[in-house]
C-alpha cells in the first residue's frame, strides 16, 4: 500500500469515528427528560462505583424533575436502585417533598430502611404532615417517630402526635417519641406534662430521653 493510500484509509477511518460519535451526541440529544432520567436510574446499579456516583449527582442536579421517576425507582426489584433512589430523594432535599407518601411506604422495607429514614429527615418540614399520620400506622411508626426525632425542631406540628405516641403500648415507640419531643426543644412546652408523667415510665430509656427532653 502507497503512503498515499495509507493516508486515504486512516483520514476515512477517521470521518468514520467522528460521525459515529457525532450520530451518538444526536441521538443522546433526542432523548427525552423522562428518558434521561430513566437512562440515569437504569445506571444507579452499574459495576463501576464511579458511573453509579456520577449518576446520582446527575440526578441530584436535575433535581425536582427527577423526583417521580425516582419515586418509581423506590418499587424497583434491585435493592441497589431501591436505595440508590432513596438515597437520591434525601440529596434533593425539600424539592422530594411529593416523594414522601413512597418513602413512608419504604419504611416497611428492612432492606431499604435506613436510606428512607435519612429522606425523610433531609425533606424534612414537608415530610411532616405524612409522618404525623404514619404514627397511626403501626407497621411503621417506630421510624416514624425516629425521623421526626432527626427533623428536629422543624417538626413542631407533630408535638400533638407524638404527646399521644408517650402512651404507645410498644416501649420502643415511647422511647422515640420522647426522644423526638427532645429534639423539638423548647417548642414543644404542651409536651410537658406528658414528659413529666413519662419520668414514671417502666422503661429506663424512656424516663431517660423523657428527663432529657424537659432539660431543653
Amino acid at each position: 500500500m502507497t503512503e498515499t493510500s495509507s493516508k486515504g484509509v486512516l483520514k476515512l477511518t477517521t470521518v468514520m469515528f467522528l460521525f459515529v460519535g457525532l450520530v451518538g451526541i444526536w441521538i443522546g440529544g433526542c432523548q427525552t427528560p423522562e428518558q434521561k432520567v430513566e437512562k440515569l436510574i437504569s445506571k444507579l446499579q452499574h459495576k463501576n462505583p464511579k458511573v453509579r456516583q456520577t449518576a446520582a449527582v446527575a440526578l441530584t442536579n436535575i433535581g425536582k424533575d427527577a423526583v417521580p421517576a425516582l419515586i418509581q425507582a423506590l418499587q424497583d426489584g434491585s435493592r441497589g436502585i431501591r436505595a440508590s433512589a432513596a438515597g437520591v430523594l434525601g440529596q434533593i432535599g425539600a424539592g422530594a417533598v411529593d416523594a414522601s407518601p413512597a418513602l413512608i411506604k419504604t419504611l416497611q422495607n428492612p432492606e431499604v430502611r435506613w436510606h428512607a429514614e435519612g429522606a425523610l429527615a433531609k425533606i424534612g418540614k414537608g415530610a411532616v404532615p405524612v409522618l404525623i399520620q404514619a404514627l397511626q400506622d403501626p407497621e411503621v411508626r417506630q421510624y416514624a417517630t425516629r425521623v421526626l426525632a432527626k427533623i428536629g425542631e422543624d417538626a413542631i406540628d407533630a408535638v400533638p402526635a407524638l404527646i399521644q405516641t408517650l402512651q404507645d403500648p410498644e416501649e420502643i415507640v415511647r422511647v422515640s417519641a420522647a426522644e423526638a419531643l427532645g429534639s423539638i426543644g423548647k417548642d414543644a412546652v404542651d409536651a410537658i406534662p406528658a414528659l413529666v408523667q413519662a419520668l414514671q415510665d417502666g422503661v429506663a430509656n424512656v424516663r431517660s430521653n423523657a428527663a432529657e427532653a424537659l432539660a431543653k
